[in-house]
């Protein structure tokens, strides 16, 4: 595993790092993060987690301290937390190499091997191409896109040269193409969001009952790091689907929401 990242979003550590103060006395977003990343070095990697926990809980939601945080529970062996953080971590910072090859490492360890059909090409490109981005990276992004149809399309209501207009008119269809593409593309991302919630068995293990309560009869058992679709809650109570398609009722401290 490769020790906590200085350089990952070092640019957003420095920006928020004086807007940020937590708890009681001066100690400043950038402080403890600071104080995890040399906690990791030596070796204390409780300590580490601790402080990195400390922003978490302070509400800071950003790539680099998910990643340590992760790296800090792998290293104590705590592996579905590791997992948890790390796919936290990815869904800030999509593209990073670092989260996706400690995700790959991390599966290694799995117990639980499940057999799951492969979706064909398209479908598989179509949902990497959707999560390429942020959520707020691609909202910025439409927004972007709406103001420069807009304005091309003012420029060419005003400036009324045939050569112009062309490049404008040109630009318009460029621009609304991809406006609509991105639209889509978010619009799909609204309806994951409110619809499939997604969670990290953090458990070592768990059974998996019928129904919402330890009187019904267990059905299979998982073990931690499993990441699966959250379909419903009663009473403390999860229903699960695992990506082969197996489903039943864990409790809800034995998953960790993202």
């Amino acid at each position: 595993m490769r020790p906590a990242s200085l350089l990952f979003h070092a640019a957003i550590l420095l920006l928020l790092s004086s807007s940020f103060c937590l708890a009681a006395g001066s100690e400043t977003y950038k402080d403890i993060f600071a104080q995890g990343n040399a906690h990791y070095r030596s070796g204390d990697f409780a300590a580490a987690e601790r402080a990195y926990r400390t922003l978490v809980d302070g509400g800071i939601e950003d790539g680099a301290v998910y990643y340590n945080l992760g790296n800090a529970c792998f290293k104590q062996k705590k592996l579905g937390e590791a997992i948890y953080f790390w796919e936290k971590a990815r869904r800030r910072a999509p593209g990073d190499s670092d989260v996706t090859e400690n995700l790959q490492f991390a599966s290694l360890f799995l117990v639980d091997r499940l057999v799951v059909p492969q979706d064909p090409f398209p479908l598989r490109l179509l949902e990497r191409a959707v999560h390429l981005f942020t959520f707020s990276g691609e909202s910025n992004i439409v927004l972007g896109l709406f103001v420069t149809v807009n304005l091309l399309l003012g420029l060419s209501f005003l400036v009324r040269r045939p050569r112009f207009t062309f490049w404008m008119l040109t630009g318009i269809c460029v621009a609304a193409f991809l406006l609509i593409l991105f639209a889509g593309s978010l619009a799909w991302k609204i309806r994951q969001e409110k619809h499939f919630r997604q969670g990290v068995i953090v458990e070592q293990k768990v059974d998996i009952r019928s129904g919402p309560g330890t009187e019904n009869v267990t059905v299979f058992t998982v073990h931690e790091g499993i990441l699966v679709r959250v379909k419903g809650e009663s009473n403390g109570w999860m229903q699960i689907t695992l990506p082969n398609g197996w489903s039943g009722w864990l409790p809800g401290t034995s998953l960790r929401i993202l």
